[in-house]
């Protein structure tokens, strides 16, 4: 069985995929952190670290597209790895010192209306909690708000907010193009992300609602599905391999 592959879209005939993903021009690389980068809520393996490192030393853009708090996230990643973070499901954007919440007018009131239904967490802006806690979240979101799924968790975050809107907006405060930026995800708050990036990548661990969207399908999960994409993704061209 073939489990890595380049999808072709439209056309059926695969014979040049590979040279458009060995020809892709990047510009920016956004990741999810759980089961993208890592699994568990381990640090990140010091091989993909590096790779990473080269990838900026290239000029690509390197940025972080999570559901966990910054601060959270932080603690996995270490400090200084991303160019820009996109925290808390879209609804944190962080860029240099710069930190722009997400939220529209009112939703401070609609948040400490959920809050004490959920546990509290570190995040400022949206709520989070496990899945099981699905079908309370559904029976209490109003106009304000949406529930949203990744997996074993559930996120309260207000209406119109997600991973898209969020790496949207930091590519444009970037100065980059979405058509030039590839994404890494595993979960199904990931699709909005894929819906955004102009090359998409799955890992052998993610949804199929991502597999189906995929331009590339690494044979690997977490950390190791990403180092691999890198690495194709980085062939051939000028400088040496990530």
């Amino acid at each position: 069985m073939i489990y890595k592959r380049y999808k072709c879209r439209p056309a059926p005939d695969c014979r040049h995929m590979e040279r458009r993903a060995s020809g892709l021009q990047i510009d920016a690389f956004a990741m999810d952190l759980d089961g993208t980068l890592t699994s568990g809520g381990q640090p990140l393996k010091p091989e993909l670290v590096d790779a990473m490192k080269r990838m900026r030393e290239r000029g690509v853009k390197l940025i972080l597209v999570t559901g966990r708090c910054s601060g959270e996230a932080m603690k996995i990643t270490g400090d200084g790895l991303f160019d820009a973070i996109v925290s808390e499901n879209g609804a944190m954007l962080t860029v240099g010192s710069a930190r722009e919440p997400q939220a529209p007018d009112g939703w401070a009131e609609e948040r400490a209306r959920l809050l004490p239904r959920f546990e509290k967490g570190c995040e400022e802006v949206i709520i989070s909690s496990s899945i099981e806690n699905l079908a309370l979240a559904r029976s209490l979101v109003s106009g304000l708000s949406s529930v949203q799924v990744n997996k074993d968790r559930l996120m309260i975050v207000p209406m119109g907010v997600e991973k898209g809107s969020g790496l949207a907006s930091v590519l444009k405060m970037l100065n980059l193009s979405p058509d030039r930026t590839v994404c890494v995800g595993d979960g199904e708050n990931d699709v909005p992300m894929f819906d955004v990036s102009g090359f998409k990548v799955a890992l052998a661990n993610s949804v199929d609602a991502l597999k189906q969207r995929a331009d590339y399908i690494a044979g690997s999960s977490d950390g190791e599905g990403t180092m691999e994409a890198i690495r194709d993704l980085f062939r051939g061209s000028a400088d040496s391999t990530p």
